[in-house]
């Protein structure tokens, strides 16, 4: 046997499978509405390019010879795997599939990233999505580097950077927080009595930190007293309880400790504290379909989550 022709075709193919699947050359003809010549000439000049003879008599029919047997299971998975392809490239086109990676902080990962990506994956079975975890720093690193699709960020105060495209989607509000048995302050508290406190607070140089300085800042708190510094929401929160001092955390964190009765809710007198939430993009960067998908999906979650943004942001 003659080595394979390369150029063979998925034409000839697909003509020699329906002659297979079918039984006979005629119904093949019938059922890809060409001419019974066409479809032995199709036969004929497969035989000749595969170096095999795929076909011998049976009476006043052919079947498949030990060569041809084994062509078509090749030739059928060929054709499968062409089917299979151009699925996936439509897939793709239409943002049903493909990879996402995202880069996030701990806080907006569990308390805004994750509900999204796990609804979004339920939706789209085909897509890859990968949540990365980390600073904020590092995740805006992730990004610049290509290893992240986008980010998702509270705070602006790293965003300086002509390397990054950042869109404003939400300002989550931020809350006091007290243990229940505490007797720093009652229920309200006005901003001035806030200087000296004792706080849990985020590590210095971060951007949680900056961001809680600069919202308390604002309204004239310059000089809370750091009794503890706790890496992140829930070490925080755990703090709190133990009553070493205030904390100052996204009410999104802390919503279900003080619906549960763990902790108390502080409310400032004439302040309204809030937060910054940018989807954070490589400049430049050409989305895919599906990456498009997911950053409207967040958008649509942020705003449900935590309001439209005021005019004035």
């Amino acid at each position: 046997m003659n080595a394979p022709d390369n150029r063979l075709s998925l034409q000839k193919l697909e003509v020699f499978c329906k002659v297979v699947d079918l039984g006979g050359v005629r119904r093949a003809a019938e059922e890809l509405y060409i001419s019974q010549p066409v479809v032995s000439a199709h036969l004929r000049s497969l035989q000749d390019r595969i170096g095999a003879q795929l076909f011998e008599r049976d009476g006043r029919g052919i079947t498949l010879t030990e060569a041809g047997q084994e062509v078509h299971l090749w030739a059928s998975d060929v054709l499968r795997g062409r089917l299979e392809l151009q699925s996936s490239l439509q897939n793709l086109s239409s943002g049903i599939s493909g990879a996402v990676v995202a880069a996030t902080s701990m806080s907006v990962g569990t308390y805004v990233l994750a509900p999204v990506l796990i609804e979004f994956r339920r939706r789209y079975g085909q897509a890859n999505i990968t949540l990365l975890i980390s600073g904020v720093e590092q995740a805006l690193e992730s990004s610049l580097t290509g290893r992240a699709d986008l980010c998702v960020i509270a705070t602006d105060a790293v965003l300086s950077s002509n390397a990054f495209d950042a869109e404003l989607i939400a300002e989550p509000d931020f809350c006091l927080v007290a243990s229940t048995t505490s007797g720093l302050v009652g229920d309200l508290v006005r901003p001035d009595e806030l200087n000296g406190m004792p706080f849990v607070c985020p590590p210095g140089g971060l951007a949680i930190r900056r961001a809680q300085d600069n919202a308390l800042a604002s309204i004239g708190v310059v000089s809370r007293r750091v009794e503890i510094e706790m890496g992140n929401a829930e070490t925080i929160k755990q703090a709190v309880e133990a009553d070493l001092g205030l904390g100052l955390l996204w009410r999104a964190s802390a919503e279900k400790e003080i619906e549960s009765g763990t902790l108390r809710e502080v409310v400032i007198e004439g302040a309204d504290l809030r937060d910054k939430l940018y989807l954070v993009t490589r400049r430049e960067k050409r989305p895919t379909p599906l990456q498009r998908r997911l950053a409207q999906a967040i958008r649509d979650h942020a705003t449900h989550r935590f309001g439209p943004r005021t005019p004035t942001s």
